[in-house]
């Protein structure tokens, strides 16, 4: 039978999963664990015997998560044994599941919110058909946030093959995508960026997504050569509504059978809230929710936008407004930097300040002074970082996203 997964020198087929899944008749409501085949075989027990799950970082204390209760982590629960006569009708149970899911918020900028999610609208996007059969999935997001399910539901819904890359360094990175002959792809930009440069191109693979973050067109060229095969596109996904649209280059087109379920104001994204979730922590605008996504119209009458940036991560310079994504944008296209981080600290005379880690190429030498000059030319003034630092590797989120301090 086919595999399942590829994870840590381990290989694991669709007929283990199956007879786990039929013999054991415990499941963990709240369950904690670094390996990604024990996660994902008890994340399919929870959902094919319609049992709640909450979706729990493997990396998580008490101290994260002061609401919940660590004496409940991976303490099992009899639910019984299945009878699953093959993973066709495993799958259909599982497309059926009425369990309810627990998914956490990045928690980047206060105390994660939990989100609860169905079967239905976490799957909502997945395609399904014989030509979705043979996909291999490079498996490199946190399993535990929103983009992670996303993967995990697209390939096991069509018995694809996943590999997991998740936290994995560049050389090990294309080492798999070769064994392996990855054919999909779903990253961050930030993990697209990390694997520059490269030495030679993969043809292997035929699809790379984007999401999470804000990308751009030099981002865009990059990954084309490094995949010459691959059709390229940037999907749309938020904790609380899920996956709700995707788009080639740095575009969104928002579908039209569903546009009348979005408005913009003051450039921010508000989301109908037939689309998201069930959570305690959201606020309304009458029946629309606040995404806090910046965007700017491409074109409004086909629903055409183009992704700014957070609105919580706006810095207040003086009374101006900076995008870091702007800044980041200007410093990742000076030839010799692979990536940019670009951040807010408080100053006693300003108030704020700009500040920015810069990632170089390899064997570049480029100095902050140098940085700055380039920068001092392309913007205005008090967008240039004040302090920049060259620095080995950036702040991370657990979600593989770029971290704002």
């Amino acid at each position: 039978m086919a595999v399942f997964l590829h994870s840590a020198e381990k290989t694991y087929s669709y007929e283990e999963l199956m007879r786990y899944i039929n013999t054991s008749s415990t499941y963990c409501p709240y369950f904690l664990s670094k390996d990604l085949y024990t996660y994902f075989a008890n994340l399919i027990k929870a959902l094919v015997t319609n049992q709640p799950v909450v979706l729990i970082d493997a990396d998580s204390s008490p101290a994260d998560m002061p609401y919940l209760d660590f004496a409940l982590v991976n303490k099992p629960q009899e639910v019984g044994e299945c009878s699953f006569k093959d993973m066709g009708e495993l799958i259909e149970a599982l497309c059926q599941s009425t369990s309810e899911i627990t998914i956490f918020t990045s928690g980047t900028t206060g105390q994660p919110k939990r989100v609860v999610h169905s079967v239905a609208t976490l799957a909502r996007n997945v395609r399904r058909g014989e030509h979705y059969k043979e996909h291999v999935w490079a498996y490199a997001y946190n399993p535990t946030h929103m983009a992670g399910t996303q993967v995990f539901f697209q390939a096991l819904m069509n018995q694809n093959t996943m590999v997991n890359v998740f936290g994995e360094p560049r050389e090990v990175i294309y080492q798999q995508i070769e064994r392996y002959g990855i054919t999909h792809i779903s990253a961050t930009p930030t993990f697209y960026r990390m694997l520059m440069p490269f030495e030679k191109a993969y043809p292997s693979v035929k699809r790379v997504t984007l999401g999470g973050e804000k990308s751009d067109k030099q981002l865009y060229e990059h990954i084309c050569k490094i995949f010459p095969n691959a059709k390229v596109n940037n999907v749309y996904a938020s904790t609380e509504a899920g996956s709700l649209f995707a788009a080639k280059d740095d575009c969104f087109q928002i579908p039209a059978n569903i546009r009348d379920k979005f408005r913009v104001e003051n450039d921010e994204l508000l989301i109908h809230k037939s689309l998201l979730g069930q959570s305690d922590s959201f606020a309304f605008d009458g029946e629309y929710y606040h995404s806090g996504d910046l965007i700017e119209w491409v074109n409004e009458t086909e629903g055409l936008f183009r992704f700014k940036s957070r609105k919580n991560e706006l810095i207040n310079v003086g009374g101006y407004k900076v995008n870091p994504g702007e800044v980041e944008d200007a410093i990742n296209a000076i030839e010799g930097v692979q990536q940019s981080l670009v951040y807010v600290r408080a100053n006693s005379i300003l108030g704020n300040i700009v500040v920015a880690e810069v990632k170089l190429v390899k064997g570049a030498a480029l100095t902050d002074l140098e940085i700055r000059k380039v920068l001092a030319s392309q913007l205005q003034d008090f967008k240039v970082p004040r302090k920049i630092q060259i620095v080995n590797e950036l702040s991370m989120t657990r979600t593989g996203k770029l971290k704002r301090s």
